[in-house]
Protein backbone atom coordinates (compact mmCIF):
# COMPACT_ATOMS: atom_id res chain seq x y z
CA UNK A 1 0.00 0.00 0.00
CA UNK A 2 1.34 2.93 -1.22
CA UNK A 3 0.81 6.24 1.48
CA UNK A 4 0.23 10.11 0.18
CA UNK A 5 1.67 12.76 1.72
CA UNK A 6 1.09 16.57 1.05
CA UNK A 7 4.02 18.44 -0.53
CA UNK A 8 5.69 21.16 1.36
CA UNK A 9 6.84 24.21 -0.08
CA UNK A 10 10.06 24.86 -0.23
CA UNK A 11 11.03 28.44 2.47
CA UNK A 12 14.68 28.37 1.08
CA UNK A 13 13.75 31.66 -1.51
CA UNK A 14 11.59 33.33 1.23
CA UNK A 15 13.48 36.46 3.08
CA UNK A 16 11.90 39.08 5.89
CA UNK A 17 13.18 41.85 7.45
CA UNK A 18 15.63 41.88 9.99
CA UNK A 19 16.47 43.36 13.43
CA UNK A 20 18.86 45.65 12.08
CA UNK A 21 17.48 46.61 8.65
CA UNK A 22 14.35 47.62 11.13
CA UNK A 23 16.40 50.05 13.13
CA UNK A 24 18.16 51.25 9.93
CA UNK A 25 14.92 52.35 8.19
CA UNK A 26 13.46 53.59 11.09
CA UNK A 27 16.33 56.18 12.04
CA UNK A 28 16.56 57.12 8.06
CA UNK A 29 12.99 58.01 8.78
CA UNK A 30 13.69 59.75 11.67
CA UNK A 31 16.32 62.24 10.30
CA UNK A 32 14.69 63.00 7.45
CA UNK A 33 11.46 63.98 9.16
CA UNK A 34 13.99 65.71 11.46
CA UNK A 35 15.12 67.27 8.46
CA UNK A 36 11.54 68.31 7.01
CA UNK A 37 10.74 70.00 10.60
CA UNK A 38 13.51 72.24 10.50
CA UNK A 39 13.33 73.16 6.99
CA UNK A 40 9.15 74.22 7.84
CA UNK A 41 10.29 75.60 10.75
CA UNK A 42 12.96 77.96 9.42
CA UNK A 43 10.30 78.43 6.51
CA UNK A 44 7.97 79.74 9.03
CA UNK A 45 10.41 81.82 10.91
CA UNK A 46 11.15 84.04 7.42
CA UNK A 47 7.10 84.09 6.52
CA UNK A 48 6.71 85.68 9.71
CA UNK A 49 9.28 87.55 9.73
CA UNK A 50 8.62 89.35 6.04
CA UNK A 51 4.76 89.53 7.16
CA UNK A 52 5.81 91.22 10.40
CA UNK A 53 7.89 93.57 8.65
CA UNK A 54 5.09 94.25 6.23
CA UNK A 55 2.34 94.48 9.13
CA UNK A 56 5.25 97.39 10.51
CA UNK A 57 5.81 98.93 7.22
CA UNK A 58 1.92 99.78 6.43
CA UNK A 59 1.41 100.58 10.51
CA UNK A 60 4.71 103.17 10.43
CA UNK A 61 3.56 104.57 6.50
CA UNK A 62 -0.43 104.87 7.61
CA UNK A 63 0.74 106.99 11.21
CA UNK A 64 3.10 109.38 9.72
CA UNK A 65 0.74 109.98 6.64
CA UNK A 66 -2.13 110.73 9.20
CA UNK A 67 0.03 112.66 11.20
CA UNK A 68 1.80 115.19 8.40
CA UNK A 69 -1.85 114.98 6.25
CA UNK A 70 -2.91 117.50 9.72
CA UNK A 71 0.16 119.33 10.41
CA UNK A 72 0.08 120.56 6.61
CA UNK A 73 -3.09 122.15 7.82
CA UNK A 74 -2.33 123.36 11.16
CA UNK A 75 -2.54 127.28 11.47
CA UNK A 76 -5.01 127.76 8.99
CA UNK A 77 -7.19 130.75 9.54
CA UNK A 78 -5.38 131.67 12.63
CA UNK A 79 -1.81 133.64 11.26
CA UNK A 80 -2.91 137.01 9.83
CA UNK A 81 -0.35 138.81 12.08
CA UNK A 82 3.24 136.64 13.06
CA UNK A 83 3.43 138.90 16.01
CA UNK A 84 0.45 137.62 17.58
CA UNK A 85 2.47 133.96 17.68
CA UNK A 86 2.46 132.20 20.96
CA UNK A 87 -0.75 134.45 22.61
CA UNK A 88 -1.95 132.91 25.40
CA UNK A 89 -5.62 131.86 24.77
CA UNK A 90 -8.53 131.33 27.21
CA UNK A 91 -11.67 129.84 26.04
CA UNK A 92 -14.61 128.78 28.46
CA UNK A 93 -17.62 126.62 26.98
CA UNK A 94 -20.74 126.37 29.08
CA UNK A 95 -19.55 124.81 32.67
CA UNK A 96 -16.42 122.71 30.89
CA UNK A 97 -13.02 123.56 31.70
CA UNK A 98 -11.63 126.75 30.93
CA UNK A 99 -9.13 126.05 27.83
CA UNK A 100 -5.67 127.74 28.18
CA UNK A 101 -4.16 127.31 24.69
CA UNK A 102 -1.22 129.10 22.69
CA UNK A 103 -1.30 130.98 19.29
CA UNK A 104 0.62 128.70 17.31
CA UNK A 105 -0.19 125.54 14.75
CA UNK A 106 1.66 123.41 16.71
CA UNK A 107 2.71 122.48 20.38
CA UNK A 108 4.77 119.62 21.71
CA UNK A 109 4.66 118.94 25.58
CA UNK A 110 6.45 116.36 27.06
CA UNK A 111 5.19 113.92 30.27
CA UNK A 112 7.75 112.86 33.21
CA UNK A 113 8.76 109.75 31.22
CA UNK A 114 9.73 111.90 28.61
CA UNK A 115 7.01 110.82 26.00
CA UNK A 116 5.67 113.98 23.25
CA UNK A 117 2.19 114.93 23.06
CA UNK A 118 1.56 117.11 19.51
CA UNK A 119 -1.23 119.81 19.66
CA UNK A 120 -2.47 121.12 16.09
CA UNK A 121 -4.86 124.04 16.40
CA UNK A 122 -6.23 126.09 13.32
CA UNK A 123 -9.48 127.35 12.64
CA UNK A 124 -12.63 125.15 11.10
CA UNK A 125 -14.83 127.99 9.05
CA UNK A 126 -15.99 126.83 5.72
CA UNK A 127 -16.36 130.43 4.02
CA UNK A 128 -13.64 133.80 3.73
CA UNK A 129 -13.18 135.71 6.16
CA UNK A 130 -10.69 138.72 6.62
CA UNK A 131 -9.42 139.66 10.17
CA UNK A 132 -11.52 142.67 11.94
CA UNK A 133 -9.69 145.61 13.31
CA UNK A 134 -11.44 146.69 16.24
CA UNK A 135 -12.52 150.12 16.09
CA UNK A 136 -13.13 151.32 19.60
CA UNK A 137 -11.81 150.63 23.09
CA UNK A 138 -13.58 147.02 24.29
CA UNK A 139 -13.88 146.78 27.97
CA UNK A 140 -13.56 143.62 29.93
CA UNK A 141 -17.80 143.88 30.62
CA UNK A 142 -18.20 144.93 26.99
CA UNK A 143 -20.98 143.40 25.42
CA UNK A 144 -19.82 144.07 21.08
CA UNK A 145 -17.16 144.78 19.34
CA UNK A 146 -17.17 147.72 17.24
CA UNK A 147 -15.44 146.97 13.91
CA UNK A 148 -14.78 148.37 10.58
CA UNK A 149 -16.13 145.81 8.37
CA UNK A 150 -18.36 142.05 9.12
CA UNK A 151 -17.56 140.47 5.67
CA UNK A 152 -17.87 136.74 6.40
CA UNK A 153 -18.90 136.32 9.32
CA UNK A 154 -22.42 135.43 10.79
CA UNK A 155 -24.22 134.71 14.05
CA UNK A 156 -22.78 131.28 15.73
CA UNK A 157 -18.98 131.98 14.47
CA UNK A 158 -16.27 131.12 17.01
CA UNK A 159 -14.33 134.00 17.56
CA UNK A 160 -10.67 135.49 19.29
CA UNK A 161 -9.68 138.59 19.98
CA UNK A 162 -6.24 139.45 19.66
CA UNK A 163 -3.98 142.22 21.34
CA UNK A 164 -2.21 144.23 19.32
CA UNK A 165 0.98 143.18 21.55
CA UNK A 166 0.16 140.14 23.64
CA UNK A 167 1.24 139.40 27.71
CA UNK A 168 0.61 137.35 30.48
CA UNK A 169 -1.93 140.04 31.94
CA UNK A 170 -3.25 140.55 27.43
CA UNK A 171 -3.92 137.90 26.47
CA UNK A 172 -6.27 136.27 23.37
CA UNK A 173 -10.32 135.51 24.22
CA UNK A 174 -12.58 133.20 22.51
CA UNK A 175 -16.44 134.43 22.01
CA UNK A 176 -19.14 133.58 20.19
CA UNK A 177 -21.14 135.93 17.76
CA UNK A 178 -24.51 136.16 18.99
CA UNK A 179 -27.35 138.60 19.30
CA UNK A 180 -29.63 139.19 22.44
CA UNK A 181 -33.11 138.38 22.10
CA UNK A 182 -35.05 141.61 20.75
CA UNK A 183 -31.84 143.27 19.50
CA UNK A 184 -31.11 144.13 16.47
CA UNK A 185 -29.14 141.12 14.79
CA UNK A 186 -25.17 141.40 13.07
CA UNK A 187 -25.23 144.38 11.42
CA UNK A 188 -22.28 145.66 9.46
CA UNK A 189 -20.22 147.68 12.25
CA UNK A 190 -20.80 145.63 15.60
CA UNK A 191 -20.07 142.17 16.70
CA UNK A 192 -22.36 141.21 19.54
CA UNK A 193 -21.28 138.50 22.11
CA UNK A 194 -23.30 139.36 25.22
CA UNK A 195 -22.77 136.61 28.09
CA UNK A 196 -24.90 133.97 28.16
CA UNK A 197 -26.06 134.26 24.71
CA UNK A 198 -24.51 131.39 23.56
CA UNK A 199 -22.20 128.89 25.34
CA UNK A 200 -18.64 130.38 24.56
CA UNK A 201 -19.75 133.76 25.72
CA UNK A 202 -19.06 134.08 29.55
CA UNK A 203 -19.83 136.28 32.20
CA UNK A 204 -16.88 138.47 33.24
CA UNK A 205 -16.03 136.64 36.46
CA UNK A 206 -15.15 133.82 34.67
CA UNK A 207 -11.73 135.40 33.56
CA UNK A 208 -11.92 134.98 29.45
CA UNK A 209 -11.60 138.15 28.91
CA UNK A 210 -8.57 140.40 30.43
CA UNK A 211 -9.34 143.40 32.87
CA UNK A 212 -7.41 145.39 30.50
CA UNK A 213 -9.97 144.67 27.44
CA UNK A 214 -8.70 145.13 23.90
CA UNK A 215 -7.43 148.88 22.49
CA UNK A 216 -9.17 150.12 19.55
CA UNK A 217 -7.24 150.91 16.09
CA UNK A 218 -4.56 148.18 17.27
CA UNK A 219 -6.78 145.16 18.52
CA UNK A 220 -8.16 142.82 16.00
CA UNK A 221 -10.84 140.01 15.61
CA UNK A 222 -10.26 136.80 13.78
CA UNK A 223 -12.87 134.47 12.82
CA UNK A 224 -12.76 130.93 13.56
CA UNK A 225 -15.85 129.65 12.63
CA UNK A 226 -15.13 126.86 15.12
CA UNK A 227 -12.02 125.39 17.30
CA UNK A 228 -10.16 122.83 15.42
CA UNK A 229 -7.70 121.22 18.08
CA UNK A 230 -6.36 117.65 18.42
CA UNK A 231 -3.92 116.26 20.30
CA UNK A 232 -1.72 113.20 18.98
CA UNK A 233 0.26 110.88 21.49
CA UNK A 234 1.46 107.13 21.78
CA UNK A 235 -0.82 105.00 23.95
CA UNK A 236 -0.73 101.56 24.18
CA UNK A 237 1.47 100.40 21.32
CA UNK A 238 -1.20 102.43 19.02
CA UNK A 239 -0.81 106.46 17.36
CA UNK A 240 -4.15 107.80 19.08
CA UNK A 241 -5.77 110.54 18.30
CA UNK A 242 -8.37 112.93 20.60
CA UNK A 243 -10.28 115.81 18.98
CA UNK A 244 -11.96 118.84 20.96
CA UNK A 245 -15.55 118.80 20.90
CA UNK A 246 -18.09 121.61 19.90
CA UNK A 247 -19.16 121.52 23.21
CA UNK A 248 -15.94 122.45 24.90
CA UNK A 249 -15.03 119.49 25.80
CA UNK A 250 -12.65 116.48 24.61
CA UNK A 251 -13.94 113.43 22.86
CA UNK A 252 -12.64 109.90 23.28
CA UNK A 253 -9.23 108.92 21.33
CA UNK A 254 -9.14 107.36 18.07
CA UNK A 255 -6.92 105.17 16.91
CA UNK A 256 -5.27 106.03 14.06
CA UNK A 257 -2.44 103.20 13.74
CA UNK A 258 -1.69 100.34 15.68
CA UNK A 259 2.03 99.03 16.55
CA UNK A 260 3.27 102.16 17.11
CA UNK A 261 5.50 102.27 20.38
CA UNK A 262 7.36 105.33 20.21
CA UNK A 263 6.91 109.28 18.59
CA UNK A 264 9.22 112.19 18.88
CA UNK A 265 8.49 115.23 17.57
CA UNK A 266 10.79 118.42 16.82
CA UNK A 267 10.39 122.00 16.15
CA UNK A 268 12.74 123.19 13.15
CA UNK A 269 13.86 127.00 13.93
CA UNK A 270 15.66 129.20 11.91
CA UNK A 271 17.87 130.90 14.54
CA UNK A 272 19.96 133.29 12.23
CA UNK A 273 20.18 136.64 12.84
CA UNK A 274 19.15 137.82 9.14
CA UNK A 275 16.06 135.40 9.39
CA UNK A 276 17.19 133.87 5.85
CA UNK A 277 13.89 130.98 6.42
CA UNK A 278 16.43 127.99 6.83
CA UNK A 279 15.97 126.07 9.47
CA UNK A 280 19.10 125.50 11.26
CA UNK A 281 18.39 123.61 14.57
CA UNK A 282 16.21 121.01 15.82
CA UNK A 283 14.88 120.98 19.44
CA UNK A 284 11.74 120.23 21.16
CA UNK A 285 12.71 123.94 23.38
CA UNK A 286 9.18 125.42 23.26
CA UNK A 287 8.94 128.85 22.48
CA UNK A 288 8.38 131.98 24.56
CA UNK A 289 7.85 134.88 22.26
CA UNK A 290 6.20 135.98 19.34
CA UNK A 291 9.70 136.15 17.49
CA UNK A 292 10.49 132.91 18.80
CA UNK A 293 7.42 131.11 17.53
CA UNK A 294 7.77 133.02 13.95
CA UNK A 295 11.38 131.20 13.85
CA UNK A 296 9.36 127.26 14.13
CA UNK A 297 9.08 127.08 10.43
CA UNK A 298 8.80 122.93 10.17
CA UNK A 299 8.39 119.97 12.09
CA UNK A 300 10.23 116.95 12.24
CA UNK A 301 8.66 113.48 12.90
CA UNK A 302 10.16 110.17 13.73
CA UNK A 303 7.68 107.34 14.27
CA UNK A 304 9.08 103.51 15.78
CA UNK A 305 6.75 100.90 14.24
CA UNK A 306 6.86 97.21 15.70
CA UNK A 307 6.22 93.92 14.44
CA UNK A 308 2.62 92.39 15.76
CA UNK A 309 4.00 89.03 16.46
CA UNK A 310 6.71 87.87 18.97
CA UNK A 311 9.26 86.09 17.21
CA UNK A 312 9.86 82.02 18.45
CA UNK A 313 12.33 81.41 20.69
CA UNK A 314 15.08 79.33 18.87
CA UNK A 315 16.76 75.98 20.03
CA UNK A 316 18.40 77.60 23.07
CA UNK A 317 15.53 79.41 24.35
CA UNK A 318 16.50 82.82 22.69
CA UNK A 319 14.15 84.28 20.61
CA UNK A 320 15.94 88.26 20.89
CA UNK A 321 15.72 89.98 17.37
CA UNK A 322 16.85 93.33 18.92
CA UNK A 323 19.48 93.63 21.01
CA UNK A 324 19.48 97.67 21.11
CA UNK A 325 16.91 100.87 21.02
CA UNK A 326 16.50 101.97 17.28
CA UNK A 327 18.26 104.75 16.21
CA UNK A 328 17.03 107.55 14.19
CA UNK A 329 19.98 108.75 11.50
CA UNK A 330 19.02 112.54 11.74
CA UNK A 331 22.39 113.57 9.08
CA UNK A 332 24.26 115.90 9.64
CA UNK A 333 22.76 119.14 7.46
CA UNK A 334 21.27 120.76 10.58
CA UNK A 335 22.23 120.61 14.48
CA UNK A 336 19.76 118.48 16.19
CA UNK A 337 19.29 118.55 20.07
CA UNK A 338 20.36 115.62 21.74
CA UNK A 339 22.32 114.06 18.49
CA UNK A 340 25.21 111.72 19.10
CA UNK A 341 27.60 109.80 16.38
CA UNK A 342 25.55 106.79 15.08
CA UNK A 343 26.95 103.29 16.53
CA UNK A 344 27.79 102.51 13.01
CA UNK A 345 29.24 105.90 11.99
CA UNK A 346 31.02 108.73 13.46
CA UNK A 347 30.52 110.83 10.44
CA UNK A 348 26.53 110.75 10.66
CA UNK A 349 24.12 111.85 13.45
CA UNK A 350 21.73 109.56 15.59
CA UNK A 351 18.92 110.13 18.47
CA UNK A 352 18.47 106.65 20.27
CA UNK A 353 14.47 106.38 20.16
CA UNK A 354 14.06 104.51 23.43
CA UNK A 355 11.85 101.77 23.90
CA UNK A 356 9.27 101.64 26.70
CA UNK A 357 9.39 98.88 28.70
CA UNK A 358 7.70 98.17 32.56
CA UNK A 359 11.26 98.20 34.15
CA UNK A 360 15.31 98.12 33.57
CA UNK A 361 15.42 94.76 33.65
CA UNK A 362 12.56 94.13 31.22
CA UNK A 363 13.92 92.38 28.11
CA UNK A 364 10.51 91.50 26.42
CA UNK A 365 10.73 94.43 23.89
CA UNK A 366 13.95 92.75 22.68
CA UNK A 367 11.65 90.05 21.20
CA UNK A 368 10.30 91.80 18.53
CA UNK A 369 11.14 93.82 15.35
CA UNK A 370 10.87 97.64 14.56
CA UNK A 371 11.22 99.80 12.21
CA UNK A 372 11.46 103.33 12.23
CA UNK A 373 10.01 106.18 9.79
CA UNK A 374 10.23 109.95 9.77
CA UNK A 375 9.59 113.01 7.71
CA UNK A 376 9.78 116.94 7.97
CA UNK A 377 6.87 118.95 7.34
CA UNK A 378 6.77 122.90 6.23
CA UNK A 379 4.28 125.05 8.64
CA UNK A 380 3.32 126.43 4.92
CA UNK A 381 0.42 128.70 6.86
CA UNK A 382 3.29 129.90 9.00
CA UNK A 383 5.71 130.32 5.85
CA UNK A 384 2.56 132.59 3.92
CA UNK A 385 1.54 134.13 6.29
CA UNK A 386 1.88 138.26 6.72
CA UNK A 387 4.79 139.91 8.78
Amino acid sequence: MTSHHPSLRSTQGQHGFTLVELMVAMVLGLITTLIIAQVITVSEGNRRTTIQGSDAQVNGSVGLYSLSRDLQMAGYGLISHTAALGCPIRAKHGSASMLNLTLAPVTITTDASGNPTLRLLSAGRASFSVPMLIKADHGSSATAFSVTSTVGIGEGDVIMAVPAAWSNSAWCSVYQVKSTAGTNPLSSTSVPHAAGTASWNQDVSAGVTPSSGYVGDSAYLVNLGRIVLREYRVSDNNLVMRELQTDGTWGTEQTLASGIVTLRVLYGRDTSATRDGIVDVYDSNTPTTADGWSRVLTVRIALVARSEQRERNNADGEGVVTATDPVWDVGTATTVSGSEDCPDSDSRQCLTLTIPRSSDTDTEWQHYRYKVYDTVVPLRNVLWSAT
